[in-house]
């Protein structure tokens, strides 16, 4: 409670993602076993979380309802002690957090299946917000409801998208059941959970908030999809050694401008991780192009680097640096981590 008076007396944020990140290296470099780094961090994420409580209760933001994967991306960032704020739409989520009604906000930036998240990346050109942690979370699908068995189902409930990543399984296993749309997984499983002959596709925590039997596990048609998600605040990270740097950018249309613009990063020998381009709002017919670097602003190769850059193109946007996931190790959710649920055993069907 000491440390939260004196964060509010001089200014200073919550949360601290550069000296947690600080933290975690730490355990991971001196971690002998038998536990796992991963099952280590998990522990004191929720210790750092309740710390955070007694200090001042952190709000966190997220596009609901509940039990989405937004919210497991928040709750995997900021422990079950945070408050989480489910809101109907992105743009409420990010405006939220910029009115100080959160500390932060949780926004899906890209995926694996299907590139950049648009809506995002325009809130980001137009809204005054800092990217502060990122985390990769694994797409696990699972098909829950009321039924004992797959052909006591007569509809399957899910979210347009997640039906398209089902599809393969959905036509082998449930041509007899009718698929309906609806606005999000955790919407699904409320449905379902109304339904005795619905059934909905969810993530497990969806299914156990809503005491609904698993039917069949992981029917995901491409296992290992992943989603990286922004943790949006209004102060800025210091460097942890660790870092990255998320920028917005947009080039004279002229040929080579792209080549040119990006030469600063390779003189100074910094990757660039990730570049994608989208449709410019500065006017029609332009590219705005979407870029990680590895380090952070304030690193003196990068800090050059951003300056050269801003002299040749016609727009720049730095969206912050923030310690950087790996995202070869996504966060999983496993069955042992939810609160005992029935399982179905003749259900746990092979893929075909």
């Amino acid at each position: 409670k000491e440390i939260g008076r004196i964060k509010v007396e001089e200014g200073l944020p919550p949360f601290d993602p550069s000296r947690e990140d600080t933290i975690y290296a730490r355990l991971s470099k001196g971690n002998p076993g038998p536990l796992s780094d991963d099952a280590l961090r998990s522990i004191y994420r929720e210790i750092l979380a309740a710390s955070r409580v007694l200090q001042h209760p952190l709000e966190v933001a997220f596009l609901g309802p509940e039990w989405t994967y937004s919210h497991l991306a928040a709750r995997s960032l900021f422990g079950h002690s945070a408050h989480y704020l489910p809101l109907p739409t992105l743009d409420e989520v990010i405006d939220q957090m910029i009115k100080g009604l959160v500390h932060v906000a949780i926004a899906p930036i890209e995926n694996t299946l299907e590139g950049g998240v648009t809506h995002t990346l325009d809130l980001l050109y137009e809204r005054e917000a800092q990217v502060v942690r990122e985390c990769y979370l694994e797409m696990a699908h699972y098909l829950a409801g009321k039924a004992e068995s797959l052909e006591q189902v007569a509809r399957v409930y899910a979210h347009p998208q997640t039906l398209g990543q089902c599809r393969h399984w959905l036509l082998h296993h449930m041509r007899h059941a009718v698929l309906q749309e609806c606005s999000s997984t955790a919407e699904a499983a409320r449905l379902a959970q109304e339904d005795p002959t619905g059934a909905a596709i969810c993530n497990l925590f969806a299914a156990h908030h809503n005491e609904l039997n698993v039917l069949a596990p992981r029917i995901e048609d491409r296992p290992g999809h992943i989603t990286r998600f922004f943790a949006l605040a209004q102060h800025f990270n210091p460097p942890t050694g660790h870092d990255k740097t998320s920028i917005l950018f947009a080039v004279p249309d002229r040929p080579g401008a792209l080549h040119d613009a990006l030469e600063p990063f390779t003189h100074h020998g910094r990757n660039i991780t990730r570049i994608e381009t989208r449709p410019s709002r500065i006017s029609i017919w332009h590219d705005l192009f979407y870029a990680d670097i590895e380090g952070h602003r304030d690193d003196p190769e990068i800090r050059q680097s951003l300056e050269d850059l801003e002299k040749r193109v016609n727009f720049l946007k730095i969206l912050g640096s923030y310690p950087r996931s790996d995202p070869f190790r996504p966060i999983r959710f496993q069955m042992e981590q939810v609160t005992p649920m029935t399982i179905v055993p003749k259900a746990e069907i092979a893929k075909t």
